[in-house]
């Protein structure tokens, strides 16, 4: 992949690799026992130690996962966006609750489920934020681990900064010692961002917002959904939940960022958002500061959703996407811990709209009209191919 020049010749991925390679080895002579369906006390599977991948944002560490994964040859495997896990596992525990007796505990019963389907699983941005999460995962991985699942996860954190002030952090230690016990702790800080390396800078973003952004805005949703007549607050329905789509056409959605991400959205309306529209335009979005950091926090975890689902994602801001957010509060620069895992997770956002705004990111979208346009540039941005008639 060096040589065709799909990839790029990085000395820290290539120990990051030996290490996977190791993995998948041990793994080649791995026999997992089976899981008894009904057995309530499984016997500890001395299982091949997996691999907790952390580092900076666009070094590679989602990419040599990914290799990983691809290559093992069993079907016994998964590789999940760990935002998506999470909400998998909320729904499972929800409906083990409305189906069972209230003193039966779901967690062993869901973590043999997950390894009977997959004992192999590849997590990638595993954090843990808030406290649902963490009190549900502290369980569910140990019981996972004791089925014999092998984990490989990509993260931005060290597991001993996973949950940092978070409420009652002190009962989710255990879990992160045992992670770090599961699961080999490796550094991929190359000190590149290889998603800033992209040359090809596609004009679909557009900042500072004027009435030539709004009309560049229009023009690229006129030709992303090929001239279609537009549905005006249509709504997606999913899991007793719905969502006003207040203007759509051919797989295309426009969205104000007020829409989004001041109002009480989270996880799985993006993720739904995400499956049902190949290309989103998200117009109006404001500078952050901490005041805002509840927006913020949506819209990362909104472009979160559209990266794992390769949307093409076309935007108006106030500012250029690194000065989106500041890091302020009332004037002034944050001290200490607090706002650190906003601004934290804002570099990561930023990593990835980097990426989402290249040329190769629209080529190889979802949107089939736009990435037969750009295909055929011979520029570098294809700002007058998007956003011309």
């Amino acid at each position: 992949m060096v040589q065709d020049g799909r990839l790029i010749d990085d000395a820290f991925q290539r120990s990051i690799v030996s290490k996977l390679d190791r993995l998948y080895q041990d793994l080649l002579v791995f026999t997992p026992p089976p899981l008894l369906f009904g057995a309530k006390d499984p016997e500890r599977v001395m299982a091949p130690r997996g691999l907790y991948i952390y580092g900076d944002v666009g070094t590679g560490k989602t990419t040599t996962m990914d290799m990983f994964y691809t290559s093992i040859p069993t079907t016994s495997k998964r590789r999940v966006h760990f935002h998506s896990f999470m909400l998998e596992v909320h729904a499972r525990i929800n409906h083990f609750r409305r189906t069972h007796h209230a003193h039966e505990d779901p967690v062993p019963t869901i973590a043999r489920e997950l390894a009977r389907a997959s004992r192999i699983i590849c997590f990638d941005e595993f954090q843990v934020t808030d406290i649902a999460d963490a009190m549900v995962l502290r369980r569910l991985l140990h019981e996972m681990f004791v089925c014999g699942v092998v984990m490989v996860t990509t993260s931005n954190r060290h597991p001993d900064a996973l949950y940092a002030n978070g409420i009652q952090r002190e009962s989710f230690m255990p879990c992160i010692d045992e992670l770090k016990l599961k699961c080999e702790c490796v550094s991929l800080d190359s000190g590149t961002d290889y998603r800033k390396l992209v040359r090809e800078s596609a004009r679909v973003f557009f900042a500072p917002i004027t009435q030539n952004t709004n009309d560049a805005l229009t023009a690229v949703f006129a030709r992303a959904s090929q001239n279609a007549q537009w549905e005006i607050n249509g709504e997606l329905r999913f899991l007793g939940r719905s969502l006003r789509v207040p203007r759509s056409a051919r797989g295309v959605a426009w969205f104000e960022f007020s829409d989004l991400c001041t109002q009480a959205h989270g996880s799985a309306d993006y993720i739904e958002l995400a499956r049902h529209f190949h290309t989103l335009v998200l117009s109006n979005v404001p500078v952050m500061h901490m005041d805002d950091r509840n927006a913020a926090r949506r819209f990362i975890t909104l472009i979160d959703a559209l990266y794992e689902a390769h949307v093409v994602l076309v935007m108006s801001s106030e500012a250029e996407i690194n000065a989106l957010f500041t890091g302020e509060f009332g004037g002034k620069k944050e001290g200490g811990c607090v706002g650190e895992e906003e601004v934290f997770a804002f570099q990561r956002a930023v990593s990835r709209l980097v990426e989402m705004r290249s040329r190769k990111w629209i080529t190889s979208g979802r949107n089939d009209v736009l990435a037969e346009h750009a295909q055929r540039m011979d520029v570098d941005t294809v700002d007058q191919v998007l956003a011309t008639n």
